[in-house]
Parts: C-alpha cells; structure tokens; sequence
C-alpha cells in the first residue's frame, strides 16, 4: 500500500506543477495581449506617448512624439527633454517634474514650448505621471504630449481679433451695445454710456425699457420682435431716449440678432449714433420754413395788395391825364385859336404859338414816353427834344423857346449823352422817332 500511496503522491505532484505551469503561461499571454494591445494604441494614438529617465532623458516614446518633436527615433532616443527647450521653458519643465515626483501626484494640461530639429517651435500640452518599477521605486517620468499649436494660434488670432475689435468698438463715436432677449444690458461702449448718461456699473443689466418712455418702449419691442422672428437685421430706426438727468436724446439704431456657437438666438446687438443735434437742426429748419411759408404769404397777399394800388394808380393816373388833355383840348385850345386870330402885334402872335406849343407838348404821348423812359431830363431838354423830333431846326428851337442858339446846342449834347447816343453817328431826331 506504501508503494501505491507513494505512487499515489508522486502522480499528484507533477499534476499541481503542471496546472500552475499552464496558469503562469495563461497570465504570461493575457499580459502579452494586454501589453501589445495597449503599444497598438499608444503607436496609433494622435497625440505623442513619451517615457524619459529620472534625469529627463528619452527612453521610450511613439511615432507621433517624434513628429511633433521634429525629429527621428534615433535622434530623440536618450535626448534630454531639456535640450528640445529653451531655457525658461527648460526651467518650467524641471518644475513640473520636480513637483509630480515630490507629491505623487500627476500634473495635467502643462502647456511647454518645444523647439523642433528645424528651429520651428510647437506648443504641446503636456501631462506629467510618475512611472515606478515593479518594487514601486521612481524610474522616471511618463505621459502624453498634445500639439496644440494650430489652436494656440487660432486661440491668439481669436484674441487679437477680439482686441482688435474691443479696441474698435470703444473708439468710435458712436454707442455700440449688446442686449439679451429680454433687452437687458450684457455689453456696451464708452459712447453708449455718454448717450445714456449713466455709467458702465449702472448700465450693465439694466433693461432698455428704463431709458424709453412707453410709446417708444412699444417701438423698440416691436423691431426687436420683428427681427428675432425673420433673423433680418434692420436699420436706421429712430429712438427717442431718456438720459439719466430726464433729457432727451434722439438715436438712430440698428438692430442685428445675436446668436451662440450653435446659432441659436441669444440677444441682440447694434449701434447707436445719437442724431439730437441733427434732429434738432431739422425741427429748427422745419420751424423756419414755417416761419418763411407764413412770411411769404403775408408777402404774397402784400404783394398781391400793392398790385392792385398800383393799377389802381395807374388807373387814376390815366383818367387824370384824359382830364387834363380834355379840358385842355375843349376848354383852353379854342380859347387860343381865337386869340391868335384877334392878335395884331407878333411879338403876341409868337407867345401863343410858344404856349400853344407847350399844350401840344403837354398832350403829346411822345412827351410822356421821354419823360418816362428819360426821367433824368430836365423840362427845357424834354421840350427841345419833342422840336427836334418835329424837325425844327435850332434858330426855330431858339425862336420858340426865346433862347440863344448856343444853348439850344447845349441842350442838344446833354439830351444825346443822357439818351445814350453821344458818342455815335446816330441822328438825335432818328432816335427820338424811334421812340413813337
């Protein structure tokens, strides 16, 4: 029976040693699996896997590490971190490293400065873990490296454009702002708060409302209600608004929806260009045209009155030179007649030939016509013109007028001056004919 026992135990032996074997060979291969399947992902992973020594030299690190880094695995391989940095960002490095291997604890989203072999230089954010052996003893360092230098650059070009535009919008002169759906204040411009009267602190959240009376709070709500529903941005509306010291300040606005990354309607925004004066100016000059329209009226019906005087006058005018030549041709001519008729001596005959004379002139449309187009003649120049025009001669002038010949003559080259043929071949009695 011994022996069989013993046989027994020796059978039972390599039976344990056997299924331990085959365990240890299972655990050996799941590892293996594990392991090549976490180095299949660390090897097809975008963002670069990198190990370095305790020192900060590269000891182990996927593809994606060595294109970030610029250069090859031979090349990076036992490279210290350091020299792929310049020296601030060297110095921030240790830090971090310093840090981690202290506390134990991993660093995340450390943003470094890389260099790369062809001097260009990439930012990568960085996360730092201690990596142990198998006695947990510190070996090193491990972690991953993200290039985030496109969205840095897209990041500084967003911030630069942002400045750019902050730096636009509180340098122009007129109101910029920017309003929630409710219509309260979330941003606004130095002008803005010129326009209003209240400062930046008592702006900001203040409903729109506060600075409108309600007719044109009915307005604005309306532009606004109409551009949310079409997303239609509308111009040059009028407002009428009321400044913190209860003045009141005309704008014209624009109304633009303001929408969030996933275009969904957040608010509203616009300018706002503060038209008081401008609108002012208007009112006045409407008040003036008023003013003028009322003034050409009354200038008009003046006018209108004056017209009506005058041909009147003229009227009046016209009857009394009818009376004047009708009582003279009726009641003084016969008289005449008949006393040149009765005359004996010729010194008497030659005065009623003079008077009578001076009757015609009186009478005569051509005396009226010089005297009107002439005014600047004298009496004694309009009768020596109405002789010349009849052809009389200067002894006949002289005769009639009882005047000297000279003087005639005179009169004569005043007339001529004054009916502006002075200095022209022109006959003085052709003119005068001219005249009618």
């Amino acid at each position: 029976m011994a022996p069989k026992s013993a046989k027994s135990k020796s059978s039972r032996k390599p039976k344990s040693s056997s299924k331990t074997n085959r365990e240890l060979d299972i655990a050996k291969e799941a590892l293996r699996e594990v392991e090549e399947k976490c180095q299949a992902i660390i090897d097809n992973i975008e963002d670069g896997y990198y190990e370095v020594d305790l020192d900060g030299h590269f000891t182990d690190f996927n593809d994606a590490m060595t294109r970030i880094t610029g250069r090859s695995r031979q090349e990076l391989m036992g490279k210290n971190a350091r020299d792929i940095m310049d020296g601030f960002h060297a110095q921030q490095a240790f830090k971090v490293f310093e840090k981690v291997y202290y506390t134990e604890m991993a660093a995340k989203a450390v943003d470094w400065e890389l260099i790369r072999k062809s001097g260009s230089k990439r930012i990568v954010e960085v996360s730092v873990s201690l990596r142990r052996d198998q006695d947990s003893r510190p070996v090193g360092f491990l972690g991953i490296a993200r290039d985030i230098t496109h969205r840095r650059f897209i990041e500084q070009a967003l911030r630069e454009s942002e400045e750019k535009y902050r730096t636009i919008i509180e340098n122009i002169e007129d109101g910029y702002y920017e309003v929630d759906l409710t219509g309260n204040f979330t941003f606004f411009n130095n002008a803005m708060e010129q326009i209003t009267g209240y400062s930046r602190n008592e702006l900001m959240g203040m409903n729109n409302r506060i600075i409108m009376d309600e007719y044109n709070a009915g307005q604005v709500y309306k532009v606004f209600h109409d551009v949310y529903q079409t997303g239609m941005a509308t111009k040059a509306v009028d407002w009428e608004l009321r400044t913190k010291d209860g003045s009141r300040r005309f704008v014209e606005v624009s109304v633009t929806l303001k929408r969030d990354l996933n275009t969904n309607p957040v608010g509203f925004m616009g300018i706002a260009r503060d038209i008081t004066e401008r609108r002012e100016h208007m009112e006045t000059l409407v008040a003036r045209e008023k003013e003028l329209e009322i003034k050409t009226k009354d200038l008009e019906d003046l006018n209108t009155a004056l017209k009506v005087l005058l041909e009147r006058r003229e009227r009046d005018k016209i009857d009394l030179e009818e009376t004047v030549i009708g009582n003279i041709n009726d009641i003084v001519m016969p008289y005449l007649e008949r006393a040149k008729k009765k005359a004996a001596d010729k010194k008497q005959i030659d005065y009623l030939v003079i008077l009578e004379h001076n009757l015609n002139n009186i009478t005569s449309s051509f005396f009226s016509k010089l005297a009107t187009k002439y005014a600047n003649l004298t009496t004694t120049e309009v009768e020596v013109a109405n002789l010349v025009k009849h052809g009389k001669s200067i002894k006949d002038i002289a005769d009639m007028l009882n005047i000297s010949g000279k003087t005639v003559e005179v009169h004569r080259m005043n007339i001529r001056k004054k009916v502006g043929i002075a200095k022209t071949k022109t006959s003085l009695r052709t003119h005068l004919l001219s005249l009618g």
